[in-house]
């Protein structure tokens, strides 16, 4: 999706309207949003975090294992999915824990994958089972009200599915040629990218929004196997009330599509740059090389597996990895998480308009508002927390 950038000063967004040929035969109008900078000052985390669940010790309802995700509730409190014991857990908005539900299993109210949606309208709590292709929705008791199934719909599951105000279900299908067409004239270790679609389902009805995107960066390895790229692009997606907005990860841009299939608006923003320095290719390495406590262990990776890694890692990094939808349109932006030191979020408005750029010194964005954010985080001993902080003003 890359294309020339138009000038603007710092601050300033460009409101340009285009014609495009929408099929069949209709002209339609299409805006494109530029902006330079963020149109309000950067944003930050508060000192200390509101409210802040996981220990090492001590009740096993407290004590984290794999968080996969987290929302937050309207009075404060907060659900969080924890894969590797199967359940959710709710906690109240002083960090009290009310109620677990959920074990490992393939029955009602059990779980092999566990993924938490967002902005689903219908039930309070939804989950995604992406080990069953199913979702399971469930009051704020934690009582299950109902399951359903997505094995039909064909769900890719590494970047969605994802709930729209009115119901709909957004997500990529897996690809229908995975194999073949790619693989001709490739050779062990060439890139290439799938061809995704960008489909909705709704009740039994499953529409195509748009097709041919390029999708995730595979690496070859020899006829019918690939593994995914380091630091690879992906198409990232977030459905809002009036379509989907979505993008390649090449640079800093977005279209949205309305439900109809036409593309109506686009946002192009000056993030980061993009290019993979050396530090933080060390950096990277410094980080696999953590996971090893043995220095046998640690000099056979930097001999025998480093160096394939090294060798896949693109010149560019990814533009984002993450689109996070706010009921009122807006959404964040998550950069690519190795692109600097700390984790870098772009707040766009639901026209596309640039408005925040929020930098965060450490943690995982699980949730988000305009004024907050719930993340996964690591204490001090490596133990894994879920914490809530409000955001202010940098230098505020």
């Amino acid at each position: 999706m890359r294309r020339p950038r138009l000038g603007s000063r710092g601050g300033t967004v460009l409101l340009l309207t285009v014609s495009v040929l929408a099929p069949p035969f209709a002209l339609a109008a299409q805006e494109v949003i530029e902006s330079a900078a963020p149109r309000d000052p950067d944003l930050t985390l508060a000192g200390e975090p509101r409210m802040r669940v996981g220990i090492v010790d001590g009740p096993l309802e407290y004590i984290f294992g794999n968080v996969t995700g987290a929302v937050r509730l309207e009075d404060g409190g907060v659900i969080v999915a924890d894969e590797q014991s199967g359940n959710l857990r709710r906690f109240d908005a002083n960090g009290r824990h009310v109620w677990t539900s959920g074990r490992s299993g393939e029955g009602p109210g059990e779980y092999e994958g566990l993924r938490l949606l967002r902005n689903c309208p219908g039930a309070p709590l939804n989950v995604f089972d992406w080990r069953l292709d199913r979702i399971t929705q469930l009051d704020l008791d934690g009582n299950v009200l109902a399951t359903r199934s997505l094995l039909a719909a064909g769900v890719r599951p590494y970047n969605g599915p994802f709930c729209a105000p009115d119901g709909r279900l957004v997500y990529t299908p897996w690809p229908d040629d995975m194999g073949a067409s790619y693989e001709e004239g490739l050779a062990e270790g060439d890139v290439y990218r799938w061809q995704t679609t960008l489909a909705s389902v709704e009740g039994e009805s499953v529409a195509t929004l748009r097709s041919g995107i390029p999708g995730a960066e595979r690496f070859f390895i020899e006829a019918g196997a690939s593994g995914p790229r380091w630091w690879g692009r992906d198409m990232e997606f977030a459905p809002t009330g009036t379509g989907v907005w979505y993008g390649t990860a090449d640079d800093y841009e977005l279209e949205h599509v309305d439900w109809t299939g036409r593309v109506t608006r686009v946002a192009r923003w000056a993030g980061p740059d993009l290019t993979v320095t050396g530090d933080r290719v060390d950096s990277y390495r410094e980080g696999w090389l953590e996971r090893y406590d043995d220095p046998g262990a640690r000099r056979n990776f930097e001999r025998d597996v480093w160096p394939d890694i090294r060798d896949q890692l693109p010149e560019r990094f990814p533009a984002y990895e993450t689109l996070i939808a706010l009921t009122d349109g807006a959404f964040w932006v998550k950069t690519h998480g190795w692109l600097a030191p700390g984790e870098e979020l772009h707040l766009l408005d639901a026209s596309g308009a640039w408005l925040r750029r929020l930098t965060l010194p450490s943690g995982t964005v699980l949730d988000a508002g305009r004024d907050w954010v719930l993340l996964r985080q690591r204490d001090e001993f490596g133990v894994p927390t879920v914490a809530l902080y409000d955001l202010v003003e940098t230098g505020g």
